[in-house]
Protein backbone atom coordinates (compact mmCIF):
# COMPACT_ATOMS: atom_id res chain seq x y z
CA UNK A 1 0.00 0.00 0.00
CA UNK A 2 2.76 2.41 0.96
CA UNK A 3 4.38 1.52 -2.88
CA UNK A 4 1.26 2.67 -4.48
CA UNK A 5 0.75 5.59 -2.37
CA UNK A 6 4.69 6.85 -3.20
CA UNK A 7 4.56 5.54 -6.87
CA UNK A 8 0.49 7.99 -7.73
CA UNK A 9 2.99 10.74 -5.90
CA UNK A 10 5.91 10.36 -8.23
CA UNK A 11 3.29 10.14 -11.43
CA UNK A 12 1.68 13.14 -10.38
CA UNK A 13 5.12 14.95 -10.36
CA UNK A 14 5.87 13.86 -13.49
CA UNK A 15 2.49 14.82 -14.94
CA UNK A 16 2.96 18.54 -13.51
CA UNK A 17 6.68 18.78 -14.96
CA UNK A 18 5.28 17.63 -17.94
CA UNK A 19 1.89 20.10 -18.08
CA UNK A 20 4.83 22.99 -17.10
CA UNK A 21 6.81 22.29 -19.56
CA UNK A 22 4.16 22.23 -22.49
CA UNK A 23 2.50 25.44 -21.60
CA UNK A 24 6.51 27.45 -21.35
CA UNK A 25 6.66 26.12 -24.93
CA UNK A 26 3.49 27.60 -25.97
CA UNK A 27 4.56 31.12 -24.51
CA UNK A 28 4.66 33.78 -27.58
CA UNK A 29 7.76 34.77 -28.65
CA UNK A 30 9.69 37.55 -27.13
CA UNK A 31 8.71 40.51 -29.54
CA UNK A 32 11.95 42.58 -28.95
CA UNK A 33 13.35 39.83 -31.06
CA UNK A 34 11.23 40.89 -34.09
CA UNK A 35 12.75 43.15 -36.87
CA UNK A 36 11.25 45.27 -39.12
CA UNK A 37 13.32 46.64 -42.03
CA UNK A 38 12.66 50.24 -43.47
CA UNK A 39 13.52 51.64 -47.21
CA UNK A 40 14.17 55.47 -46.88
CA UNK A 41 13.78 57.77 -50.02
CA UNK A 42 15.29 61.01 -49.71
CA UNK A 43 14.63 64.07 -51.95
CA UNK A 44 15.07 67.88 -51.74
CA UNK A 45 13.13 70.61 -52.82
CA UNK A 46 15.39 73.53 -52.92
CA UNK A 47 14.03 76.29 -55.40
CA UNK A 48 16.77 78.24 -55.01
CA UNK A 49 19.14 78.04 -58.13
CA UNK A 50 22.52 80.18 -57.93
CA UNK A 51 26.02 79.52 -56.82
CA UNK A 52 27.03 82.95 -54.78
CA UNK A 53 30.64 83.54 -53.49
CA UNK A 54 29.70 82.66 -49.97
CA UNK A 55 27.82 79.30 -50.20
CA UNK A 56 26.32 76.93 -53.03
CA UNK A 57 22.92 76.46 -53.23
CA UNK A 58 23.67 72.71 -55.13
CA UNK A 59 24.92 71.59 -51.41
CA UNK A 60 21.56 71.74 -50.39
CA UNK A 61 20.16 69.17 -53.05
CA UNK A 62 22.88 66.39 -52.65
CA UNK A 63 21.60 64.07 -50.24
CA UNK A 64 24.69 62.69 -49.54
CA UNK A 65 25.48 65.87 -47.12
CA UNK A 66 21.94 64.91 -44.99
CA UNK A 67 21.93 63.62 -41.51
CA UNK A 68 19.29 61.57 -41.18
CA UNK A 69 17.62 60.05 -37.56
CA UNK A 70 14.99 57.78 -36.43
CA UNK A 71 13.49 59.18 -33.52
CA UNK A 72 10.15 57.39 -31.44
CA UNK A 73 8.14 60.52 -30.41
CA UNK A 74 11.41 63.12 -29.45
CA UNK A 75 13.84 60.30 -28.72
CA UNK A 76 16.77 60.00 -31.28
CA UNK A 77 17.22 56.33 -31.17
CA UNK A 78 19.56 55.99 -34.68
CA UNK A 79 21.24 58.35 -36.48
CA UNK A 80 23.01 58.10 -40.24
CA UNK A 81 25.55 60.42 -41.12
CA UNK A 82 26.82 60.17 -44.92
CA UNK A 83 25.11 59.27 -48.61
CA UNK A 84 21.85 59.18 -47.70
CA UNK A 85 20.48 57.86 -51.17
CA UNK A 86 17.28 54.59 -50.40
CA UNK A 87 18.94 54.00 -47.35
CA UNK A 88 17.96 50.62 -46.05
CA UNK A 89 17.91 49.00 -42.40
CA UNK A 90 16.48 46.97 -39.80
CA UNK A 91 15.00 47.70 -36.92
CA UNK A 92 14.49 45.58 -33.96
CA UNK A 93 10.22 46.18 -33.18
CA UNK A 94 9.53 46.23 -29.27
CA UNK A 95 5.93 47.30 -28.23
CA UNK A 96 6.03 50.71 -29.87
CA UNK A 97 6.49 50.67 -33.08
CA UNK A 98 5.78 54.19 -33.90
CA UNK A 99 8.76 56.16 -35.34
CA UNK A 100 9.13 59.39 -37.14
CA UNK A 101 12.34 60.06 -39.86
CA UNK A 102 14.11 63.38 -40.08
CA UNK A 103 16.54 64.26 -42.30
CA UNK A 104 17.99 67.66 -42.30
CA UNK A 105 21.16 69.44 -43.69
CA UNK A 106 22.52 73.50 -43.02
CA UNK A 107 22.26 75.69 -40.19
CA UNK A 108 18.93 77.47 -39.31
CA UNK A 109 19.69 81.01 -38.50
CA UNK A 110 16.82 84.31 -38.43
CA UNK A 111 18.76 85.76 -41.58
CA UNK A 112 22.51 84.69 -42.67
CA UNK A 113 23.85 85.40 -46.03
CA UNK A 114 26.59 82.00 -46.19
CA UNK A 115 24.06 79.34 -44.76
CA UNK A 116 20.26 78.17 -44.30
CA UNK A 117 18.58 74.71 -43.21
CA UNK A 118 16.51 72.12 -45.02
CA UNK A 119 14.63 69.77 -43.21
CA UNK A 120 12.13 67.27 -43.88
CA UNK A 121 10.78 64.62 -41.78
CA UNK A 122 7.75 61.43 -41.94
CA UNK A 123 5.90 59.69 -39.38
CA UNK A 124 4.76 55.99 -39.82
CA UNK A 125 4.18 52.66 -38.08
CA UNK A 126 6.65 49.73 -38.58
CA UNK A 127 5.21 46.03 -37.41
CA UNK A 128 7.50 43.38 -36.87
CA UNK A 129 8.61 41.27 -40.12
CA UNK A 130 7.44 44.53 -41.72
CA UNK A 131 9.28 46.00 -44.87
CA UNK A 132 8.66 50.09 -45.13
CA UNK A 133 9.35 52.62 -47.87
CA UNK A 134 9.51 55.96 -46.17
CA UNK A 135 9.67 58.93 -48.23
CA UNK A 136 10.99 61.94 -46.75
CA UNK A 137 11.50 65.39 -49.31
CA UNK A 138 13.24 68.19 -47.82
CA UNK A 139 12.95 71.76 -48.19
CA UNK A 140 13.96 75.30 -46.75
CA UNK A 141 12.64 76.86 -43.79
CA UNK A 142 13.75 80.32 -45.18
CA UNK A 143 13.09 82.79 -47.96
CA UNK A 144 15.52 84.57 -50.01
CA UNK A 145 15.48 88.14 -50.73
CA UNK A 146 17.61 90.02 -53.25
CA UNK A 147 18.25 93.33 -54.98
CA UNK A 148 19.85 94.68 -58.31
CA UNK A 149 20.37 98.55 -58.48
CA UNK A 150 20.49 99.65 -62.19
CA UNK A 151 23.88 101.05 -63.32
CA UNK A 152 21.85 104.32 -64.09
CA UNK A 153 21.58 104.42 -60.19
CA UNK A 154 25.06 106.29 -59.63
CA UNK A 155 24.16 108.71 -62.28
CA UNK A 156 21.83 110.14 -59.80
CA UNK A 157 22.51 109.50 -56.47
CA UNK A 158 25.41 109.13 -54.35
CA UNK A 159 24.76 106.69 -52.24
CA UNK A 160 21.49 104.28 -51.99
CA UNK A 161 20.52 101.23 -50.00
CA UNK A 162 17.68 98.66 -49.24
CA UNK A 163 16.78 97.65 -45.52
CA UNK A 164 14.45 95.04 -45.18
CA UNK A 165 12.49 93.92 -41.53
CA UNK A 166 9.22 92.56 -40.20
CA UNK A 167 9.65 88.80 -40.14
CA UNK A 168 8.84 87.28 -36.76
CA UNK A 169 12.93 86.07 -36.58
CA UNK A 170 13.77 89.08 -37.04
CA UNK A 171 11.98 91.40 -34.35
CA UNK A 172 13.04 94.61 -34.71
CA UNK A 173 16.19 94.42 -36.48
CA UNK A 174 16.55 95.08 -40.14
CA UNK A 175 18.64 93.94 -42.82
CA UNK A 176 20.17 96.25 -45.32
CA UNK A 177 21.33 95.85 -48.55
CA UNK A 178 24.11 98.01 -49.87
CA UNK A 179 24.58 99.63 -53.26
CA UNK A 180 27.56 97.24 -53.98
CA UNK A 181 25.86 94.05 -52.13
CA UNK A 182 25.70 90.89 -54.44
CA UNK A 183 24.81 88.38 -51.90
CA UNK A 184 21.54 87.17 -50.94
CA UNK A 185 19.72 86.90 -47.48
CA UNK A 186 18.26 83.58 -46.50
CA UNK A 187 15.26 85.15 -43.98
CA UNK A 188 13.65 82.10 -41.89
CA UNK A 189 10.15 82.76 -42.05
CA UNK A 190 6.87 81.27 -40.37
CA UNK A 191 5.00 78.20 -42.04
CA UNK A 192 2.99 79.75 -44.67
CA UNK A 193 4.82 82.72 -45.04
CA UNK A 194 5.53 86.36 -43.80
CA UNK A 195 5.35 90.23 -45.18
CA UNK A 196 8.39 91.83 -44.96
CA UNK A 197 8.62 95.57 -45.24
CA UNK A 198 11.49 97.40 -47.43
CA UNK A 199 12.46 100.49 -46.91
CA UNK A 200 14.66 102.34 -50.04
CA UNK A 201 16.94 105.16 -48.96
CA UNK A 202 18.50 107.55 -51.58
CA UNK A 203 20.71 109.82 -51.50
CA UNK A 204 20.71 112.23 -54.75
CA UNK A 205 23.87 114.33 -55.96
CA UNK A 206 23.24 117.96 -55.90
CA UNK A 207 22.22 118.29 -59.28
CA UNK A 208 19.07 116.12 -59.04
CA UNK A 209 18.92 116.85 -55.40
CA UNK A 210 15.02 117.77 -54.83
CA UNK A 211 13.94 121.24 -54.56
CA UNK A 212 10.62 122.63 -52.60
CA UNK A 213 8.27 125.80 -53.10
CA UNK A 214 10.88 127.95 -50.91
CA UNK A 215 14.04 126.45 -52.90
CA UNK A 216 15.09 124.79 -49.77
CA UNK A 217 17.00 121.44 -50.85
CA UNK A 218 17.04 117.94 -49.70
CA UNK A 219 19.31 115.29 -50.56
CA UNK A 220 18.14 112.46 -48.79
CA UNK A 221 14.66 110.73 -50.21
CA UNK A 222 12.90 107.12 -49.44
CA UNK A 223 10.41 104.40 -51.13
CA UNK A 224 8.69 102.29 -49.12
CA UNK A 225 6.61 99.26 -50.14
CA UNK A 226 5.74 95.54 -48.87
CA UNK A 227 5.63 91.71 -49.95
CA UNK A 228 4.70 88.22 -48.94
CA UNK A 229 7.39 85.61 -49.09
CA UNK A 230 6.83 81.96 -48.47
CA UNK A 231 9.04 79.48 -47.16
CA UNK A 232 11.22 77.80 -50.58
CA UNK A 233 10.52 81.25 -52.66
CA UNK A 234 12.93 83.99 -54.03
CA UNK A 235 11.73 87.47 -54.47
CA UNK A 236 14.73 89.85 -55.95
CA UNK A 237 13.61 93.72 -56.39
CA UNK A 238 15.15 95.50 -59.59
CA UNK A 239 15.71 99.10 -58.69
CA UNK A 240 15.61 101.35 -62.38
CA UNK A 241 15.95 105.02 -62.01
CA UNK A 242 12.89 107.20 -63.79
CA UNK A 243 14.34 110.56 -63.31
CA UNK A 244 10.97 112.98 -64.22
CA UNK A 245 9.95 115.07 -61.80
CA UNK A 246 6.42 115.38 -60.73
CA UNK A 247 4.42 118.60 -60.49
CA UNK A 248 4.25 118.69 -56.20
CA UNK A 249 8.16 118.54 -56.81
CA UNK A 250 8.45 115.02 -55.92
CA UNK A 251 10.46 111.98 -58.12
CA UNK A 252 9.51 108.66 -58.93
CA UNK A 253 11.59 105.14 -59.29
CA UNK A 254 10.76 102.57 -61.04
CA UNK A 255 11.10 99.19 -59.08
CA UNK A 256 10.59 95.84 -61.05
CA UNK A 257 9.65 92.57 -58.53
CA UNK A 258 11.48 89.53 -59.58
CA UNK A 259 9.81 86.67 -57.83
CA UNK A 260 11.57 84.29 -59.38
CA UNK A 261 9.69 81.19 -58.02
CA UNK A 262 6.45 82.25 -59.22
CA UNK A 263 8.03 83.40 -63.12
CA UNK A 264 6.59 86.58 -62.18
CA UNK A 265 7.71 89.97 -63.16
CA UNK A 266 5.91 93.43 -61.88
CA UNK A 267 6.63 97.35 -62.63
CA UNK A 268 5.94 99.69 -59.56
CA UNK A 269 6.13 103.05 -59.94
CA UNK A 270 7.31 104.23 -56.58
CA UNK A 271 6.81 107.85 -55.29
CA UNK A 272 9.98 108.84 -53.40
CA UNK A 273 9.42 111.44 -50.25
CA UNK A 274 12.22 113.29 -49.45
CA UNK A 275 13.28 114.53 -46.47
Amino acid sequence: MKKTTLGMMMAATLLASSCLSEEQNLEPKNEGSQKGKIVLNLSTETNFDEQTRALNEADFRNTANYTVQLLQGSTVIETWRGPQSNLEFERTIGSNNSYIIKAFYGTEEKASRNTFYVEGSTSFILAADDEKEVNVNCAPTCGKISAVFDNAMATYYDDYSIEYSGTQALGSEKLTWAKNDTEPWYVLLKDGGEEISYTLTLKAKEAYQHVDKDGNKSATGTAKGKFTLKRNEAHKLTVKPNYTPNENGTFTLTITIDETVNDRHVNIEVPVEWI
